[in-house]
């Protein structure tokens, strides 16, 4: 991989303090979560919204094509280069890869084919490698559902990496690509498209959805970024799951976050055991949430982080 050494860019800077917030409302989940959608959210932008899977972004110039994550399996990723070609016969130029889930980069091989080049930041690209026999195992049951081969999957690294910040340009648009800490995990990479006004963020934000907590390294930094992506000056935010969203949805997913952990936190310190903390704490307000059916997971999650300072997946 060739390290890219990126200077300071101010105008990301001048997103990240930005507090205009946008006024539209959340927008609904699709009525069918087996439905796949491929919708234009601006002249040259295209969101790949798959409920129960993960999302993609595309960017049509007359130079080439850029995409953001390239879904679940090849197969996955070869229908998303077909609904590419739908609507550009450019060449798919880049492909980032957002953060190291499984689900986010299966689809690589795909556009490996058609000679795109791969971006991720550093740390993403080191737990690609470090986890992949993990995450193709904790994807069984998706592949068995839908008659995937997990044989088929393979690692495809990025060829360029980043450490905070990196610019593309293409066709006349510039895509800013900026690491500000781990998220959900080390590497969650925000990528912005300021002619759209728009940000693509990693699994660390869907809307009215339970995250899972067993990757991060800090809470408190988790929270942090979500406080500053619903301040960003933008109208739409594009996540990895879950539909076009707005800072709103942002900001209500910061507030479980944090009260999912101070549940915790608060059990802990009274010297709840875990057991008992699985069978008391319930947070009954979020069980309308996609994901609620995975607190108990959440918790176990939790109570490691707070003990230990550890996260055992990347054992």
């Amino acid at each position: 991989m060739t390290a890219i050494a990126i200077g300071r860019f101010p105008r990301i800077a001048a997103v990240l303090a930005g507090v205009v917030f946008a006024s539209a409302p959340a927008a609904a989940q699709a009525p069918s979560p087996s439905e796949v959608t491929f919708k234009q959210v601006a002249p040259d932008l295209y969101f790949l919204f798959e409920f129960t899977s993960s999302n993609a972004v595309v960017l049509t110039t007359d130079d080439g094509v850029l995409v953001i994550d390239t879904r679940q399996h090849p197969r996955d990723g070869q229908d998303l280069v077909d609904r590419i070609r739908k609507i550009t016969d450019k060449p798919i130029k880049w492909v980032i890869n957002s953060h190291f889930h499984g689900d986010h980069h299966f689809g690589n091989a795909a556009f490996k084919a058609l000679g795109a080049t791969f971006v991720a930041q550093n740390e993403t690209a080191r737990l690609m490698e470090k986890v992949q026999p993990k995450e193709v195992a904790r994807r069984a049951n998706f592949f068995k559902s839908r008659g995937f081969d997990p044989n088929e999957v393979k690692l495809v690294m990025p060829d360029v990496t980043f450490d905070s910040e990196m610019t593309i340009r293409l066709g006349g648009r510039e895509v800013r690509l900026a690491y500000l800490g781990p998220g959900q995990q080390a590497g969650d990479t925000f990528v912005f498209f300021p002619h759209a006004r728009m940000v693509f963020t990693t699994g660390m934000f869907g809307p009215r959805s339970m995250p899972n907590m067993a990757f991060t390294p800090s809470v408190e930094n988790w929270i942090k970024l979500l406080d500053q992506l619903a301040a960003m000056d933008v109208d739409k935010i594009l996540p990895a799951h879950g539909d076009v969203s707005t800072s709103k949805d942002v900001k209500e997913l910061a507030a479980m976050v944090a009260d999912e952990y101070a549940t915790v936190q608060a059990a802990i310190a009274k010297g709840t055991t875990l057991d008992e903390a699985l069978q008391t704490v319930k947070l009954p307000q979020y069980k309308d949430w996609r994901n609620y059916n995975r607190l108990d997971g959440e918790i176990r999650s939790l109570y490691e982080l707070i003990r230990t300072g550890k996260r055992s997946y990347f054992d």
